[in-house]
C-alpha cells in the first residue's frame, strides 16, 4: 500500500527563485499539452470514422474509439514524445516533463469522456507542484536532501518526529515538490510517495 509523507524544505532565496522558474516552465508545458490535445481531438471528431462510431452501439464501440485515439496520437505516451523537445528547451529532465504531460492528459480525459465541458489552461502562478516518476532520475531524495535542477535542498525533519524518521526508512517511489502561499509568502515542501509503511508502525 502506498502512502504520502509531506515535509518542509529548508530553501534559500536563490533556490526559491529557481524553483519558481521551473514551476512556470512546467505551467507553459502543461498549457502546450492541453492545446495540442485539443488540436488532436478536433481532428478525430472531424473524421468520418469517429462520427460513424458515435452512432454505433455495438460491443466493440470503445475498442474502435481506442484505435482512433492511437491513429490520431491522442494517447498519454504520444504526448510524452510531444514534450521531449520542450524539456530540452527548458532544461527540465524527461521524467518531470512526462509527468506534466500525464497530468494534462488526465485532465483532458474528463472532456473526452464527457465528464467535463472544458479543460482549463493554467494561468500564471496556478501550477504549484511538480513531480518525478521515480526516485532514480529527475527529482530525487538522497540523505535528507532533495536534488532537482542542480539544486540540493535540505529536508526539515524534526528530531522528535518519529513518524517521519520511520517513514523515510521506506523505499521512496517518487518525490513531489510543492509550494503554498502562507501569509503572503511561498513556502516549499516535498512529498514522498512511499510503497509501504514498515511494520514497526503497526506495533
Amino acid at each position: 500500500m502506498n502512502f504520502v509523507l509531506t515535509l518542509p524544505l529548508n530553501t534559500e532565496k536563490f533556490q526559491e527563485d529557481i524553483l519558481d522558474k521551473n514551476f512556470e516552465k512546467c505551467r507553459k508545458i502543461y498549457n502546450s499539452c492541453i492545446a495540442e490535445l485539443h488540436k488532436r481531438y478536433n481532428h478525430i471528431k472531424e473524421s468520418k470514422a469517429y462520427q460513424s462510431n458515435c452512432k454505433y452501439k455495438g460491443k466493440d464501440r470503445n475498442k474502435i474509439f481506442n484505435c482512433l485515439n492511437k491513429k490520431y496520437n491522442l494517447t498519454e505516451y504520444s504526448l510524452h514524445d510531444f514534450v521531449k523537445p520542450m524539456g530540452k528547451y527548458f532544461n527540465i529532465d524527461a521524467m518531470t516533463v512526462q509527468k506534466v504531460a500525464t497530468r494534462a492528459f488526465d485532465a483532458f480525459q474528463g472532456l473526452m469522456f464527457h465528464k467535463a465541458k472544458k479543460v482549463k489552461y493554467k494561468s500564471y502562478g496556478e501550477l504549484n507542484s511538480i513531480e518525478g516518476k521515480s526516485n532514480k532520475q529527475g527529482i530525487r531524495f538522497r540523505e535528507d536532501v532533495v536534488l532537482f535542477s542542480g539544486l540540493k535542498i535540505p529536508v526539515i525533519v524534526g528530531k522528535n518526529d518519529i513518524y517521519a524518521h520511520i517513514s523515510l526508512r521506506n523505499k521512496v517511489k517518487y518525490c513531489r515538490i510543492k509550494r503554498e502561499i502562507i501569509k503572503g509568502k511561498y513556502h516549499y515542501y516535498v512529498q514522498f510517495l512511499h510503497r509501504r509503511l514498515i511494520k514497526i508502525l503497526e506495533k
